[in-house]
Protein backbone atom coordinates (compact mmCIF):
# COMPACT_ATOMS: atom_id res chain seq x y z
CA UNK A 1 0.00 0.00 0.00
CA UNK A 2 2.79 2.31 1.09
CA UNK A 3 4.91 1.58 -1.88
CA UNK A 4 1.52 2.31 -4.20
CA UNK A 5 1.16 5.72 -2.69
CA UNK A 6 5.09 6.54 -2.81
CA UNK A 7 4.76 5.19 -6.84
CA UNK A 8 1.74 7.61 -7.54
CA UNK A 9 3.51 10.54 -5.49
CA UNK A 10 6.82 10.25 -7.74
CA UNK A 11 4.70 9.76 -10.85
CA UNK A 12 3.26 13.58 -10.16
CA UNK A 13 6.32 15.08 -9.03
CA UNK A 14 7.50 13.74 -12.50
CA UNK A 15 4.38 15.16 -14.06
CA UNK A 16 4.76 18.60 -12.21
CA UNK A 17 8.34 19.20 -13.53
CA UNK A 18 7.37 17.26 -17.20
CA UNK A 19 4.75 20.14 -17.47
CA UNK A 20 6.83 22.61 -15.97
CA UNK A 21 8.84 21.86 -18.49
CA UNK A 22 7.07 22.27 -21.33
CA UNK A 23 6.18 25.81 -19.55
CA UNK A 24 9.77 26.88 -19.63
CA UNK A 25 10.40 25.49 -22.67
CA UNK A 26 7.52 27.68 -24.72
CA UNK A 27 8.76 30.65 -21.83
CA UNK A 28 11.99 30.51 -23.48
CA UNK A 29 10.80 30.76 -26.80
CA UNK A 30 8.76 33.63 -26.35
CA UNK A 31 11.72 35.72 -25.23
CA UNK A 32 13.48 34.26 -27.89
CA UNK A 33 10.47 36.16 -30.57
CA UNK A 34 10.43 39.13 -28.53
CA UNK A 35 14.06 39.71 -28.30
CA UNK A 36 13.92 39.57 -31.96
CA UNK A 37 18.01 38.47 -31.99
CA UNK A 38 17.93 34.53 -32.57
CA UNK A 39 16.51 33.70 -36.45
CA UNK A 40 12.96 32.05 -36.07
CA UNK A 41 13.81 28.99 -37.78
CA UNK A 42 16.28 27.69 -34.47
CA UNK A 43 13.80 28.92 -32.71
CA UNK A 44 11.17 26.87 -34.61
CA UNK A 45 13.77 24.24 -34.22
CA UNK A 46 14.29 24.28 -30.43
CA UNK A 47 10.39 24.18 -29.96
CA UNK A 48 10.13 20.81 -32.05
CA UNK A 49 12.68 19.73 -29.64
CA UNK A 50 11.18 20.67 -26.01
CA UNK A 51 7.62 18.88 -28.08
CA UNK A 52 9.91 16.05 -28.69
CA UNK A 53 11.37 15.60 -25.86
CA UNK A 54 8.35 16.36 -23.51
CA UNK A 55 6.54 13.22 -25.28
CA UNK A 56 9.58 11.14 -25.15
CA UNK A 57 10.04 11.72 -21.17
CA UNK A 58 6.06 11.34 -21.16
CA UNK A 59 6.58 7.69 -22.46
CA UNK A 60 9.41 7.03 -19.84
CA UNK A 61 6.36 7.14 -17.41
CA UNK A 62 5.99 3.37 -17.56
CA UNK A 63 9.23 2.41 -16.55
CA UNK A 64 9.20 1.19 -12.80
CA UNK A 65 13.34 1.15 -12.50
CA UNK A 66 13.64 3.87 -9.43
CA UNK A 67 17.26 4.61 -10.28
CA UNK A 68 16.14 5.42 -13.83
CA UNK A 69 13.19 7.54 -12.10
CA UNK A 70 15.93 9.62 -9.88
CA UNK A 71 17.82 9.99 -13.25
CA UNK A 72 14.82 11.62 -15.03
CA UNK A 73 14.13 14.25 -11.59
CA UNK A 74 17.18 15.39 -12.39
CA UNK A 75 17.11 15.62 -15.69
CA UNK A 76 14.16 17.49 -15.74
CA UNK A 77 15.28 19.79 -12.78
CA UNK A 78 18.52 20.71 -14.58
CA UNK A 79 16.53 21.24 -17.74
CA UNK A 80 13.99 23.29 -16.15
CA UNK A 81 16.89 25.70 -14.49
CA UNK A 82 18.99 25.95 -17.98
CA UNK A 83 15.84 26.82 -19.84
CA UNK A 84 14.66 29.46 -16.81
CA UNK A 85 17.97 30.92 -16.88
CA UNK A 86 18.03 31.32 -20.62
CA UNK A 87 14.80 32.52 -20.96
CA UNK A 88 15.31 35.61 -17.70
CA UNK A 89 18.56 36.30 -19.58
CA UNK A 90 17.13 36.78 -22.71
CA UNK A 91 14.26 38.85 -21.06
CA UNK A 92 17.48 41.04 -20.05
CA UNK A 93 19.18 41.40 -23.09
CA UNK A 94 16.28 42.96 -24.25
CA UNK A 95 15.33 45.24 -21.36
CA UNK A 96 19.41 46.39 -22.07
CA UNK A 97 17.93 47.10 -26.08
CA UNK A 98 15.74 49.03 -24.68
CA UNK A 99 18.12 51.08 -22.24
CA UNK A 100 20.41 52.32 -24.95
CA UNK A 101 19.86 55.62 -25.12
CA UNK A 102 19.32 56.61 -28.58
CA UNK A 103 21.36 60.15 -28.80
CA UNK A 104 18.11 62.87 -29.12
CA UNK A 105 19.67 65.25 -26.19
CA UNK A 106 22.52 65.70 -24.45
CA UNK A 107 23.48 67.42 -21.03
CA UNK A 108 25.84 70.42 -20.08
CA UNK A 109 26.29 71.53 -16.30
CA UNK A 110 27.26 74.61 -14.65
CA UNK A 111 28.83 74.39 -11.33
CA UNK A 112 28.57 76.72 -8.58
CA UNK A 113 32.12 76.35 -6.64
CA UNK A 114 33.74 78.20 -3.37
CA UNK A 115 36.85 77.62 -1.32
CA UNK A 116 36.89 74.53 0.23
CA UNK A 117 38.16 75.08 3.66
CA UNK A 118 34.74 77.87 4.19
CA UNK A 119 31.99 77.61 6.05
CA UNK A 120 29.59 77.62 2.37
CA UNK A 121 27.59 74.31 2.38
CA UNK A 122 24.69 75.59 -0.47
CA UNK A 123 23.74 78.47 -3.10
CA UNK A 124 21.89 80.26 -0.56
CA UNK A 125 25.13 80.65 1.89
CA UNK A 126 26.54 83.19 -1.26
CA UNK A 127 26.20 86.70 -1.23
CA UNK A 128 28.67 87.35 -4.01
CA UNK A 129 28.94 85.44 -7.40
CA UNK A 130 31.26 85.43 -9.84
CA UNK A 131 31.25 85.00 -13.44
CA UNK A 132 32.26 85.30 -17.05
CA UNK A 133 31.00 88.29 -18.98
CA UNK A 134 31.14 85.95 -22.57
CA UNK A 135 27.73 84.80 -22.44
CA UNK A 136 26.60 81.48 -24.22
CA UNK A 137 23.19 79.30 -23.74
CA UNK A 138 24.51 77.32 -20.93
CA UNK A 139 25.44 80.90 -18.92
CA UNK A 140 22.39 82.13 -19.76
CA UNK A 141 20.48 79.45 -18.90
CA UNK A 142 22.04 79.04 -15.17
CA UNK A 143 21.70 83.06 -14.53
CA UNK A 144 17.99 82.59 -15.08
CA UNK A 145 17.84 79.37 -13.05
CA UNK A 146 19.73 81.77 -10.13
CA UNK A 147 17.47 84.49 -10.39
CA UNK A 148 15.49 82.93 -7.50
CA UNK A 149 18.49 83.36 -4.94
CA UNK A 150 19.87 86.90 -3.48
CA UNK A 151 22.68 87.04 -5.01
CA UNK A 152 25.15 90.11 -6.39
CA UNK A 153 26.60 89.20 -9.40
CA UNK A 154 29.96 90.54 -10.49
CA UNK A 155 31.26 89.76 -14.21
CA UNK A 156 35.16 88.91 -14.98
CA UNK A 157 37.02 88.67 -18.77
CA UNK A 158 39.15 85.69 -17.72
CA UNK A 159 38.78 82.54 -15.59
CA UNK A 160 41.89 83.03 -13.75
CA UNK A 161 40.82 86.44 -13.17
CA UNK A 162 37.32 85.01 -11.40
CA UNK A 163 39.65 82.45 -9.42
CA UNK A 164 42.28 84.74 -7.84
CA UNK A 165 39.61 86.80 -6.40
CA UNK A 166 37.65 83.61 -4.94
CA UNK A 167 41.40 82.74 -3.24
CA UNK A 168 41.10 85.84 -2.13
CA UNK A 169 37.50 86.16 -0.72
CA UNK A 170 37.18 89.08 -3.07
CA UNK A 171 34.13 86.93 -3.94
CA UNK A 172 32.20 84.15 -2.14
CA UNK A 173 31.45 81.72 -5.05
CA UNK A 174 32.13 81.22 -9.14
CA UNK A 175 29.53 80.10 -11.57
CA UNK A 176 31.87 77.54 -14.14
CA UNK A 177 31.07 74.97 -16.57
CA UNK A 178 31.53 71.55 -16.45
CA UNK A 179 34.21 72.09 -19.44
CA UNK A 180 35.96 74.60 -17.93
CA UNK A 181 36.13 72.90 -14.67
CA UNK A 182 37.17 69.99 -16.47
CA UNK A 183 39.95 71.33 -17.82
CA UNK A 184 41.48 73.54 -14.67
CA UNK A 185 41.37 70.28 -13.14
CA UNK A 186 43.75 68.48 -15.76
CA UNK A 187 45.93 71.56 -15.64
CA UNK A 188 46.22 72.27 -12.17
CA UNK A 189 46.39 68.85 -9.32
CA UNK A 190 45.37 71.07 -6.51
CA UNK A 191 41.96 72.58 -8.06
CA UNK A 192 39.95 69.76 -6.82
CA UNK A 193 41.47 69.77 -3.30
CA UNK A 194 40.85 73.51 -3.13
CA UNK A 195 37.49 74.34 -4.60
CA UNK A 196 34.14 72.40 -3.40
CA UNK A 197 30.95 72.37 -5.56
CA UNK A 198 27.81 73.38 -3.97
CA UNK A 199 25.15 74.08 -6.33
CA UNK A 200 24.89 72.29 -9.85
CA UNK A 201 22.62 73.22 -12.65
CA UNK A 202 21.71 70.93 -15.56
CA UNK A 203 20.67 71.86 -19.07
CA UNK A 204 18.96 69.36 -21.37
CA UNK A 205 19.43 70.27 -25.32
CA UNK A 206 17.71 68.46 -27.93
CA UNK A 207 20.55 67.07 -29.95
CA UNK A 208 20.40 67.80 -34.12
CA UNK A 209 21.38 63.68 -34.05
CA UNK A 210 18.82 61.35 -35.60
CA UNK A 211 18.92 57.63 -34.88
CA UNK A 212 20.25 56.05 -38.53
CA UNK A 213 18.20 52.90 -39.45
CA UNK A 214 20.01 51.14 -42.02
CA UNK A 215 20.56 48.04 -43.35
CA UNK A 216 23.58 46.50 -41.53
CA UNK A 217 24.00 43.13 -43.13
CA UNK A 218 25.57 43.41 -46.70
CA UNK A 219 27.52 46.30 -46.66
CA UNK A 220 30.36 47.86 -44.51
CA UNK A 221 29.87 50.58 -41.93
CA UNK A 222 31.87 52.16 -39.64
CA UNK A 223 31.30 53.19 -35.74
CA UNK A 224 32.89 55.69 -34.45
CA UNK A 225 33.53 54.37 -30.67
CA UNK A 226 34.26 57.56 -28.03
CA UNK A 227 34.70 56.40 -24.17
CA UNK A 228 33.87 59.77 -22.06
CA UNK A 229 36.27 60.54 -19.18
CA UNK A 230 33.79 61.64 -16.90
CA UNK A 231 31.28 59.59 -14.55
CA UNK A 232 27.76 59.10 -15.03
CA UNK A 233 25.56 59.05 -17.87
CA UNK A 234 26.61 59.14 -21.76
CA UNK A 235 24.67 62.15 -22.24
CA UNK A 236 26.84 64.50 -20.79
CA UNK A 237 29.53 66.70 -23.04
CA UNK A 238 33.20 66.14 -21.76
CA UNK A 239 35.97 64.64 -23.01
CA UNK A 240 36.93 61.62 -25.15
CA UNK A 241 39.40 60.02 -23.76
CA UNK A 242 39.16 57.04 -26.19
CA UNK A 243 38.78 57.46 -29.99
CA UNK A 244 38.35 54.20 -31.92
CA UNK A 245 36.91 53.41 -35.19
CA UNK A 246 35.49 50.31 -35.74
CA UNK A 247 34.66 49.16 -39.42
CA UNK A 248 32.47 46.22 -39.93
CA UNK A 249 32.30 43.72 -42.96
CA UNK A 250 29.45 41.82 -42.62
CA UNK A 251 30.35 40.31 -45.89
CA UNK A 252 33.16 38.88 -45.27
CA UNK A 253 32.81 38.74 -41.02
CA UNK A 254 35.98 41.08 -40.94
CA UNK A 255 36.08 43.92 -38.32
CA UNK A 256 39.00 46.58 -38.52
CA UNK A 257 39.71 47.94 -35.33
CA UNK A 258 41.69 51.51 -35.27
CA UNK A 259 42.54 53.64 -32.38
CA UNK A 260 43.27 57.12 -32.46
CA UNK A 261 45.73 59.22 -29.95
CA UNK A 262 43.53 61.24 -27.74
CA UNK A 263 45.61 63.97 -28.15
CA UNK A 264 45.95 64.00 -31.92
CA UNK A 265 46.35 67.46 -33.61
CA UNK A 266 43.46 68.20 -35.66
CA UNK A 267 41.24 71.12 -37.22
CA UNK A 268 38.59 72.00 -34.54
CA UNK A 269 35.38 73.05 -36.72
CA UNK A 270 33.63 74.97 -33.64
CA UNK A 271 36.91 77.17 -33.41
CA UNK A 272 36.90 78.19 -36.90
CA UNK A 273 38.90 75.12 -37.51
CA UNK A 274 42.02 76.11 -35.46
CA UNK A 275 43.70 73.46 -34.26
CA UNK A 276 43.43 71.69 -31.09
CA UNK A 277 43.07 68.16 -29.78
CA UNK A 278 41.02 65.30 -30.33
CA UNK A 279 39.30 64.73 -27.07
CA UNK A 280 38.80 68.22 -27.00
CA UNK A 281 35.71 68.12 -29.68
CA UNK A 282 34.05 65.92 -27.00
CA UNK A 283 32.90 68.81 -25.80
CA UNK A 284 30.55 69.24 -28.87
CA UNK A 285 29.50 66.31 -28.99
CA UNK A 286 30.16 62.84 -30.70
CA UNK A 287 29.02 64.38 -34.23
CA UNK A 288 31.22 66.97 -34.04
CA UNK A 289 34.30 64.11 -33.73
CA UNK A 290 32.48 62.01 -36.53
CA UNK A 291 32.55 64.95 -39.74
CA UNK A 292 36.48 65.90 -38.33
CA UNK A 293 37.09 61.96 -38.93
CA UNK A 294 35.56 62.07 -41.88
CA UNK A 295 37.66 64.82 -43.44
CA UNK A 296 40.97 64.03 -41.82
CA UNK A 297 40.71 60.78 -43.58
CA UNK A 298 38.31 60.72 -46.10
CA UNK A 299 35.85 58.01 -44.95
CA UNK A 300 32.51 58.02 -43.82
CA UNK A 301 31.29 57.34 -40.49
CA UNK A 302 27.89 56.08 -40.36
CA UNK A 303 27.30 55.48 -36.52
CA UNK A 304 29.24 56.87 -33.07
CA UNK A 305 29.20 54.67 -29.74
CA UNK A 306 29.28 56.76 -26.69
CA UNK A 307 30.71 55.37 -23.25
CA UNK A 308 31.41 57.21 -19.82
CA UNK A 309 34.44 55.56 -17.63
CA UNK A 310 31.68 54.57 -15.09
CA UNK A 311 30.27 51.86 -17.27
CA UNK A 312 34.09 50.12 -16.61
CA UNK A 313 33.71 50.53 -13.24
CA UNK A 314 30.18 49.27 -12.59
CA UNK A 315 31.23 46.13 -15.12
CA UNK A 316 34.02 44.96 -13.21
CA UNK A 317 32.27 45.62 -9.90
CA UNK A 318 29.32 43.54 -11.08
CA UNK A 319 31.28 40.64 -12.00
CA UNK A 320 32.91 40.84 -8.35
CA UNK A 321 36.55 42.65 -9.74
CA UNK A 322 39.20 40.96 -12.24
CA UNK A 323 42.71 39.73 -11.86
CA UNK A 324 45.44 41.56 -14.10
CA UNK A 325 48.90 41.56 -14.27
CA UNK A 326 49.66 45.03 -13.17
CA UNK A 327 53.40 45.70 -15.47
CA UNK A 328 53.90 48.98 -13.22
CA UNK A 329 53.87 50.31 -9.99
CA UNK A 330 51.55 53.86 -9.82
CA UNK A 331 49.82 56.10 -7.87
CA UNK A 332 46.98 57.87 -10.24
CA UNK A 333 43.59 60.08 -8.68
CA UNK A 334 40.54 57.96 -8.57
CA UNK A 335 37.37 58.38 -11.42
CA UNK A 336 36.42 61.63 -9.51
CA UNK A 337 39.44 63.30 -10.37
CA UNK A 338 40.57 63.95 -6.69
CA UNK A 339 44.09 64.16 -6.06
CA UNK A 340 43.83 64.19 -2.22
CA UNK A 341 45.69 61.71 -0.34
CA UNK A 342 42.83 59.29 0.97
CA UNK A 343 41.26 59.49 -2.63
CA UNK A 344 44.73 58.23 -4.50
CA UNK A 345 44.67 54.74 -5.75
CA UNK A 346 47.99 53.08 -5.32
CA UNK A 347 48.85 50.13 -7.18
CA UNK A 348 51.97 47.98 -6.82
CA UNK A 349 53.39 46.22 -9.91
CA UNK A 350 52.29 42.16 -9.93
CA UNK A 351 49.24 39.94 -10.14
CA UNK A 352 46.20 40.79 -7.91
CA UNK A 353 42.96 41.25 -7.76
CA UNK A 354 41.13 44.73 -9.09
CA UNK A 355 37.90 46.36 -8.23
CA UNK A 356 36.40 49.17 -10.50
CA UNK A 357 38.37 51.89 -9.68
CA UNK A 358 41.42 50.35 -9.47
CA UNK A 359 41.18 48.82 -12.85
CA UNK A 360 40.16 52.22 -14.26
CA UNK A 361 43.29 54.05 -12.45
CA UNK A 362 45.44 51.32 -14.50
CA UNK A 363 43.37 51.49 -17.88
CA UNK A 364 43.81 55.87 -18.02
CA UNK A 365 47.35 55.74 -16.15
CA UNK A 366 49.81 57.57 -18.43
CA UNK A 367 52.26 59.58 -16.78
CA UNK A 368 54.75 56.98 -15.53
CA UNK A 369 58.17 57.45 -17.81
CA UNK A 370 58.69 54.81 -20.44
CA UNK A 371 54.65 54.05 -19.68
CA UNK A 372 52.44 56.73 -21.60
CA UNK A 373 50.20 56.25 -24.37
CA UNK A 374 51.58 52.82 -25.34
CA UNK A 375 51.50 51.72 -21.90
CA UNK A 376 47.83 52.44 -21.41
CA UNK A 377 46.74 51.25 -24.55
CA UNK A 378 48.20 47.97 -23.19
CA UNK A 379 46.54 48.17 -19.63
CA UNK A 380 43.24 48.96 -21.47
CA UNK A 381 43.97 45.73 -23.75
CA UNK A 382 44.84 43.64 -20.40
CA UNK A 383 41.61 44.89 -18.78
CA UNK A 384 39.12 43.69 -21.46
CA UNK A 385 40.80 40.63 -21.93
CA UNK A 386 40.44 39.82 -18.10
CA UNK A 387 36.84 41.14 -18.36
CA UNK A 388 36.37 38.51 -20.91
CA UNK A 389 37.96 35.73 -19.09
CA UNK A 390 35.53 36.71 -16.10
CA UNK A 391 32.61 36.89 -18.11
CA UNK A 392 33.34 33.23 -20.00
CA UNK A 393 33.58 31.92 -16.19
CA UNK A 394 31.07 29.65 -14.02
CA UNK A 395 30.46 33.26 -11.86
CA UNK A 396 31.11 35.58 -14.92
CA UNK A 397 28.33 33.73 -16.76
CA UNK A 398 25.48 33.41 -13.64
CA UNK A 399 25.82 37.65 -13.95
CA UNK A 400 26.30 38.23 -17.51
CA UNK A 401 22.47 39.19 -17.75
CA UNK A 402 23.09 41.83 -14.97
CA UNK A 403 26.29 42.56 -17.10
CA UNK A 404 24.57 43.56 -19.92
CA UNK A 405 21.99 45.53 -18.31
CA UNK A 406 24.83 47.90 -17.02
CA UNK A 407 26.64 48.64 -20.03
CA UNK A 408 23.40 49.50 -21.79
CA UNK A 409 22.68 52.10 -19.06
CA UNK A 410 26.02 53.44 -20.29
CA UNK A 411 25.77 53.79 -23.58
CA UNK A 412 24.16 56.12 -26.06
CA UNK A 413 24.55 55.89 -29.91
CA UNK A 414 22.38 57.15 -32.93
CA UNK A 415 22.41 53.11 -34.42
CA UNK A 416 18.81 51.65 -34.46
CA UNK A 417 18.32 49.06 -31.83
CA UNK A 418 16.09 47.63 -34.62
CA UNK A 419 19.28 47.91 -37.37
CA UNK A 420 21.73 45.98 -34.59
CA UNK A 421 19.16 43.20 -33.54
CA UNK A 422 19.10 42.45 -37.71
CA UNK A 423 22.98 42.58 -37.67
CA UNK A 424 23.47 40.43 -34.34
CA UNK A 425 20.61 37.88 -36.34
CA UNK A 426 22.27 37.74 -39.42
CA UNK A 427 25.46 37.25 -37.54
CA UNK A 428 23.79 34.36 -35.65
CA UNK A 429 22.12 32.58 -39.25
CA UNK A 430 25.53 32.73 -41.00
CA UNK A 431 27.08 30.46 -38.73
CA UNK A 432 30.40 32.14 -39.81
CA UNK A 433 33.20 32.96 -37.92
CA UNK A 434 34.90 36.74 -37.56
CA UNK A 435 38.28 37.59 -37.80
CA UNK A 436 39.52 40.90 -36.28
CA UNK A 437 42.22 43.65 -37.35
CA UNK A 438 43.53 46.08 -35.31
CA UNK A 439 45.79 49.21 -36.20
CA UNK A 440 46.98 52.39 -33.90
CA UNK A 441 46.95 55.73 -35.38
CA UNK A 442 49.40 56.90 -32.89
CA UNK A 443 52.12 59.27 -34.34
CA UNK A 444 55.74 59.27 -33.22
CA UNK A 445 56.05 62.68 -32.90
CA UNK A 446 54.85 64.51 -29.88
CA UNK A 447 55.48 68.51 -29.26
CA UNK A 448 53.95 71.44 -27.23
CA UNK A 449 51.56 73.56 -29.01
CA UNK A 450 49.07 75.65 -28.97
CA UNK A 451 45.16 74.44 -29.15
CA UNK A 452 42.44 76.59 -29.87
CA UNK A 453 40.00 75.36 -27.00
CA UNK A 454 42.57 76.34 -24.33
CA UNK A 455 42.99 80.16 -25.24
CA UNK A 456 46.67 79.55 -26.99
CA UNK A 457 47.53 77.57 -23.94
CA UNK A 458 51.02 75.14 -24.96
CA UNK A 459 49.92 71.63 -24.71
CA UNK A 460 51.41 68.37 -25.58
CA UNK A 461 49.82 67.40 -28.75
CA UNK A 462 50.85 64.23 -31.07
CA UNK A 463 51.15 65.00 -34.77
CA UNK A 464 49.41 62.82 -37.65
CA UNK A 465 51.78 61.30 -40.44
CA UNK A 466 50.29 61.28 -43.50
CA UNK A 467 51.51 57.63 -44.15
CA UNK A 468 48.66 57.28 -40.83
CA UNK A 469 46.02 58.97 -42.74
CA UNK A 470 46.58 56.82 -45.72
CA UNK A 471 46.79 53.82 -43.70
CA UNK A 472 43.01 54.62 -42.54
CA UNK A 473 41.79 55.64 -45.69
CA UNK A 474 43.35 52.46 -47.36
CA UNK A 475 41.72 50.05 -44.95
CA UNK A 476 38.21 51.65 -45.53
CA UNK A 477 38.61 52.26 -49.36
CA UNK A 478 39.56 48.17 -49.48
CA UNK A 479 36.63 47.23 -47.42
CA UNK A 480 34.56 48.99 -48.91
CA UNK A 481 35.62 47.91 -52.34
CA UNK A 482 34.22 44.36 -53.40
CA UNK A 483 35.63 42.82 -56.00
CA UNK A 484 33.95 40.43 -58.23
CA UNK A 485 36.60 38.22 -60.20
CA UNK A 486 33.58 37.62 -63.23
CA UNK A 487 32.94 40.60 -63.70
CA UNK A 488 36.89 41.92 -63.38
CA UNK A 489 38.17 43.88 -66.22
CA UNK A 490 40.54 47.02 -66.76
CA UNK A 491 39.29 50.10 -69.38
CA UNK A 492 42.32 51.02 -70.94
CA UNK A 493 41.25 54.38 -72.29
CA UNK A 494 40.33 55.77 -69.08
CA UNK A 495 43.23 54.67 -66.09
CA UNK A 496 42.50 57.27 -64.41
CA UNK A 497 39.23 56.23 -62.77
CA UNK A 498 40.69 53.74 -60.89
CA UNK A 499 43.40 55.76 -59.25
CA UNK A 500 42.41 56.96 -55.51
CA UNK A 501 41.90 60.50 -55.57
CA UNK A 502 41.71 61.08 -51.92
CA UNK A 503 43.69 64.57 -51.15
CA UNK A 504 44.39 65.57 -47.79
CA UNK A 505 42.52 68.66 -45.94
CA UNK A 506 43.80 71.40 -46.26
CA UNK A 507 43.13 72.43 -42.36
CA UNK A 508 45.16 69.43 -41.27
CA UNK A 509 48.82 69.62 -39.53
CA UNK A 510 50.88 66.26 -40.81
CA UNK A 511 54.47 65.62 -39.66
CA UNK A 512 55.07 66.60 -43.26
CA UNK A 513 53.98 70.06 -43.32
CA UNK A 514 54.42 71.19 -39.93
CA UNK A 515 57.25 73.44 -41.38
CA UNK A 516 56.07 74.90 -44.55
CA UNK A 517 54.18 77.96 -44.60
CA UNK A 518 51.13 78.73 -42.34
CA UNK A 519 47.63 78.96 -43.97
CA UNK A 520 45.81 82.46 -43.75
CA UNK A 521 43.00 80.53 -41.60
CA UNK A 522 45.89 80.11 -38.81
CA UNK A 523 45.15 82.98 -36.04
CA UNK A 524 48.12 85.30 -35.61
CA UNK A 525 49.02 84.04 -31.72
CA UNK A 526 49.52 80.54 -33.62
CA UNK A 527 51.85 81.57 -36.87
CA UNK A 528 55.31 81.82 -35.26
CA UNK A 529 54.98 78.47 -33.58
CA UNK A 530 55.56 77.07 -37.16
Amino acid sequence: MRTRKRKKINNKVDLVLLLLFLVIGFYFSIEAIMGNLIPLKYIFIFMAAVLILFVGIFLTFKVRNSAFRIIRKVFLTVLCCVLLFGGIFQGQIRNAFSNVNDGSYYKDYMYVITLKDNDYESIEDVGVLGYLSQRDDLLDYSLKQLNEYSLRNKTYDTLEDELADLDDEEIDAVLISAKDQTLQELNDSSFSGKYKTIHTIEMTVESNNDVVQSDLTSKPFVVYVAGLDNMGEPTQLGLHDVNMLLMVDPVNHHVEMISINRDTYIPNPMMNDYPDKLTHLGWYGPETAMETLERIFGIEIDYYAKVTFESLIKIIDTLGGIDVDVQISFTEQDENRSFAEGDLIHLEKGYQHLNGSQALAYARHRHTEGWDVRGREQAQRDIIAAIVDKMLSVEGALKLGDVVNVAASYVSTNMSMDSARSFVKSAIDSGHGWTFGSSTVNGDVEVLLPCAMENDLERSVVLLEESDIQLVHDIYTSMNTQIHFNEFAFDLDDMEKYMDTFTLDKHVITLENYYEVVPEYFPEYLRYRF
